[in-house]
């Protein structure tokens, strides 16, 4: 962490009595209650530009513990974090009734979850934006993660300072050495959470299951701005991940070539895995860091038609999951994962469908278990 000021949170509300005080972050759901005297040597931290550090090299249990618990809670940040937190980082699901918890402060090999509703490919009317809404209607393996939330969006808000709230989030998770699911959202967000991954597993290996390599290699496209048909480019081109796995591929491009391929160390198994490719892939992340990002697009119409960008001979059910059960028996350890660009269903009274999310569970379970 840098050595920065810190601050508290311009949106807690501070209640102060004789004997306690209470900090509200109401986007939250998050109350802490401290000692008036504790707050009064908070305000002094503040108002005298204390950094975190310099507080932990005091070794007064009390003060660090307290210093501690309102850093991970976002009452107490950084003036980075007040930058990213200018229009909220996490705010409860729309539309669900229900209440996001905190970011856990400890150590507990827990998977989170949180979504990032948004579509800056602006695709109607299939756009991903609806996805986190819909899995939480309809799915039920979330149910075994911690539902932290949804990164807020703003109509003033481009990609890249969304995408700094979601590497936000994710760094707050993993530094606890916890374990994280995005529910998008259009597939470039994957970029954000791959780049703050790598902080935390330098040699991590990324394996996109997808009909598109979102690879954009075009020398007229080269400095085009971050979007979901490229995220995969710019990863490479800036060798923020060493490794790419891709499956389930089938997209008819002349962007890259073979050439391009082996430079950038992007391996590529066709949809259809026979027992050699099954052995190789087993072979290139057995006991190896791994993040998956499933863009649901690899299934086949026909199986999960409620996608962005559909595209004909994808994967099956059974398919995709034997995929997921050698992964899951490579002895790979999972760091992080994402689930993307799936849209919504409407039957003939309008009223929402996605009988296919019962795959998504599937898959999920196996990714968490």
């Amino acid at each position: 962490m840098k050595y920065e000021k810190m601050i508290i949170n311009r949106n807690v509300l501070i209640n102060v009595s004789d004997d306690k005080t209470q900090l509200i972050l109401d986007d939250r759901r998050v109350t802490i209650t401290v000692s008036t005297k504790m707050y009064s040597l908070l305000k002094r931290i503040v108002d005298e530009h204390v950094s975190i550090e310099e507080i932990y090299s005091l070794k007064i249990d009390s003060l660090t513990e307290m210093v501690s618990t309102l850093y991970f809670n976002d009452i107490l940040l950084t003036e980075e974090d007040d930058e990213l937190l200018k229009y909220g980082i996490l705010h409860n699901p729309a539309r669900i009734n229900t209440h996001a918890l905190s970011i856990p402060d400890t150590h507990s090999s827990q998977w989170c979850f949180f979504g990032a509703p948004v579509d800056f490919a602006l695709d109607p009317p299939r756009s991903p934006a609806h996805g986190p809404y819909i899995y939480r209607k309809l799915g039920v393996a979330h149910k075994d993660m911690r539902d932290i939330g949804d990164v807020a969006y703003a109509t003033t808000d481009n990609i890249y300072n969304f995408g700094k709230r979601i590497q936000h989030i994710i760094r707050k998770i993993k530094e606890k050495q916890n374990k994280v699911i995005m529910f998008g959202g259009d597939h470039s967000l994957t970029y954000f959470s791959v780049k703050e991954m790598i902080n935390f597993a330098p040699d991590l290996i990324l394996i996109q299951m997808d009909a598109h390599s979102d690879i954009n290699t075009n020398i007229d496209k080269t400095n085009d701005y971050l979007y979901h048909a490229n995220f995969i480019s710019k990863l490479v081109s800036e060798k923020a991940v060493r490794t790419v796995i891709q499956l389930g591929v089938r997209e008819r491009t002349r962007r890259y070539n073979e050439n391009y391929l082996k430079s950038s160390s992007i391996i590529q198994f066709c949809p259809k895995m026979n027992d050699d490719d099954r052995r190789d892939l087993i072979s290139l992340i057995k006991n190896k860091s791994v993040y998956i990002s499933f863009d649901v697009d690899v299934l086949d119409p026909g199986v999960f038609p409620h996608v962005t960008t559909p595209l004909d001979d994808g994967m099956n059910e059974s398919e995709v999951l034997d995929i997921f059960n050698i992964i899951k028996n490579s002895s790979c350890k999972i760091e992080g994962a994402d689930i993307m660009e799936f849209t919504c269903g409407f039957d003939e009274k309008g009223e929402l469908f996605n009988h296919e999310i019962k795959v998504l569970d599937k898959v999920i379970s196996l990714i968490i278990d």
